[in-house]
């Protein structure tokens, strides 16, 4: 598995994000020991800690996932579960996702799939993820069904139609703006997560705009 874009220009960028996070952390924690600030002060301060430090935690676990998908480790330990049941947990953790109301064939949620149960979560809350930001936080469509020996799952968004340049690097490329100000890779990571399940992931128009992202992951029966 080859790394995002040219390497020197990942890792520029690389560097660049990181410095993201830092310099407001390091802004706070010099007007924090200076000591003269009001309570009120402090507390916005140590709020803005808390979200920064959070969020150079979410980049560290970005890069930690792509070096295991580089080096073929990203799967644990394997089970079988059941396909609905994986989406429920995955959309009772997005904030907006009551909205959401998936249409899964009758003999889709009940198909098993056979994988790393914390990463098919993953994969799938990455895919939801992308969709509410593009979005705008509009609910996306989310179609699942069996296709032979294949679950589908269609995730489409109502955001506006990328044009064919974006397309075409949207699974080798870095989000140029990720909206959770993380490195941009979890769709660099959920194509990984998914090639890793013996699935593949293919992101292309859909009819009427929007973006349709589908993930097929073969079935364990």
């Amino acid at each position: 598995m080859n790394g995002p874009g040219r390497p020197l220009e990942w890792l520029d960028r690389l560097a660049h994000d990181l410095r993201g996070p830092l310099a407001p952390l390091q802004t706070a924690a010099y007007l924090l020991k200076s000591g003269h600030l009001q309570p009120e002060r402090q507390q916005e301060l140590f709020d803005l800690l808390d979200r920064q430090t959070r969020r150079l935690g979410r980049m560290v676990d970005e890069i930690g996932d792509w070096a295991r998908a580089s080096q073929g480790r990203l799967l644990g330990t394997c089970d079988s579960y059941e396909a609905g049941a994986l989406l429920e947990v995955v959309l009772a953790g997005i904030p907006g996702s009551l909205e959401v109301a998936p249409t899964v064939a009758a003999d889709a949620g009940q198909a098993r799939v056979h994988g790393d149960q914390r990463r098919l979560v993953q994969l799938l809350r990455k895919l939801v993820e992308h969709a509410f930001a593009r979005g705008e936080g509009r609910a996306p469509r989310i179609d699942m069904q069996r296709v032979g020996p294949l679950l589908r799952i269609d995730i489409i968004d109502s955001g506006p139609t990328p044009d064919p340049a974006q397309l075409a690097v949207l699974l080798s490329e870095p989000v140029p703006e990720p909206a959770d100000e993380g490195l941009g890779l979890h769709l660099l990571i959920a194509d990984a997560i998914a090639r890793a399940h013996g699935g593949n992931l293919h992101a292309s128009l859909a009819d009427g705009g929007g973006l349709r992202l589908r993930c097929e992951l073969p079935l364990a029966d």
